[in-house]
């Protein structure tokens, strides 16, 4: 018999089981998919460790569950119990930790030789439910679990719960205004003005629109709008079937370089600027769920062809939901465009804790002066809303310019 956990999740807790394809008895093969869970940036399936057969599910459709939980018990194939006998005889026993039932001090146990420090182990006979992630954030943030009451279900603690806890400390109360002094929106009954329908918004949708609130309620939004002739780019991106997104993520990876505060996010407190040598850029894909916005990673060491099948993989895998959690991780740049549907310009919000997110619009055909007389030319309006505590409004506009000039002379972007 083998326990079936629940993967890394990529830090998130409390992600609701939307559906489950497998039951008690069903014959499963590695790799095949058990169940289907629903995060705050896509849905995601979860795949069978092992080839064998389901003896025991624990949770169902409409349950929550965190990484390392255990969902149900997998009989082994024959051959998966070779190899789990394989695996398990070439690897050391694991290490017991003596737990000291003095809490608060450094005990001499050894672990590798090396001290252990008890101050965050519970003491004895205490218990609480916390997935591997938050118990690391709770030792790095050095808080006892035992004193922490959880939210979740069944009491198990949320990142969210550690974080309430601390903020409980630093004010001396239990409970903590966290509405930040805003008033909410009154609601009212539309029933009565006439027939309406109601749909539960997807909860891709409610904790994007809850994270887009804090970064523009947090962020000093400034939005810097321009346009670059496209004419020429237009003709060789046709020529080598390349979408024009592709070139746009390539040039900005030129100023980004040229000017590093765009690639850049504040520390903790906000007095420390945090620069980043790697250039990963998020690229905001519309799916039937809301919006999700994919990783593009080491971008400055890719070309042109390479991004653009890139881009391709991940707007695909993003529609039909099944991107995994490190796909969505480690972006210092976002790009949003709307070129393929319509309009001239807009706002985008600044994807938090980033500085900077470039949005693009559809293209027009419109008149432009060479110097000498009026020519037809395919001008591509676009716009950079940033963080105004990082960057301000000149750098802003030689960011843009520079872009821009990128864009009109395609030798620049190859370059």
């Amino acid at each position: 018999m083998k326990n079936i956990i629940v993967p890394d999740l990529g830090g998130f807790d409390n992600v609701e089981i939307i559906e489950m394809f497998v039951s008690n008895g069903d014959n499963i093969k590695k790799e095949e998919a058990l169940f289907s869970l629903e995060s705050d940036k896509a849905v995601m399936d979860i795949p069978s460790p092992f080839d064998g057969i389901i003896k025991k599910l624990l949770v169902r459709a409409g349950d929550k569950v965190s990484s390392g939980d255990i969902i149900g018990e997998l009989e082994l194939s024959g051959m998966e119990i070779k190899n789990e006998k394989k695996t398990a005889k070439a690897q050391e026993p694991e290490k017991e930790i003596i737990i000291s039932e003095i809490q608060g001090k450094t005990i001499p146990n050894k672990i590798n030789n090396q001290s252990v420090n008890f101050d965050n182990i519970p003491l004895p006979g205490a218990v609480f439910h916390a997935s591997p992630s938050v118990r690391q954030y709770a030792r790095d943030l050095e808080i006892n679990l035992s004193l922490v009451s959880g939210t979740g279900p069944k009491g198990r603690i949320s990142k969210e719960d550690l974080k309430l806890f601390i903020k409980n400390g630093l004010n001396g109360s239990e409970h903590v205004n966290t509405s930040m002094g805003i008033p909410s929106i009154p609601s009212e009954d539309y029933s009565v003005f006439g027939s309406i329908k109601e749909i539960e918004l997807s909860r891709i949708k409610k904790i994007t629109g809850d994270r887009l609130s804090a970064a523009w309620l947090n962020i000093p939004h400034v939005t810097q709008f321009d346009e670059a002739d496209i004419t020429n780019l237009e003709s060789f991106r046709k020529e080598q079937k390349i979408s024009i997104l592709s070139f746009i993520v390539k040039a900005s990876v030129s100023a980004l370089r040229k000017f590093p505060y765009f690639n850049s996010s504040l520390g903790e407190g906000g007095g420390i600027l945090v620069l980043k040598d790697y250039i990963n850029i998020g690229i905001a894909v519309d799916t039937e769920k809301g919006l999700v916005v994919p990783v593009i990673k080491d971008v400055d060491k890719k070309s042109v062809s390479s991004i653009a099948d890139e881009l391709k993989d991940k707007s695909e895998l993003a529609r039909k939901g099944q991107l995994k959690p490190e796909d969505f991780q480690g972006g210092s740049f976002t790009i949003s465009s709307l070129g393929g549907i319509s309009g001239t310009s807009f706002t985008p919000i600044v994807n938090a804790p980033q500085a900077a997110i470039l949005g693009v619009s559809r293209s027009a055909m419109k008149p432009v002066w060479n110097g000498t007389e009026f020519k037809p030319g395919l001008i591509l309006p676009f716009s950079v809303s940033y963080d105004h505590r990082i960057i301000d409004g000149a750098e802003a506009a030689r960011f843009t310019k520079y872009l821009s000039e990128l864009l009109e002379d395609i030798r620049r972007i190859i370059l």
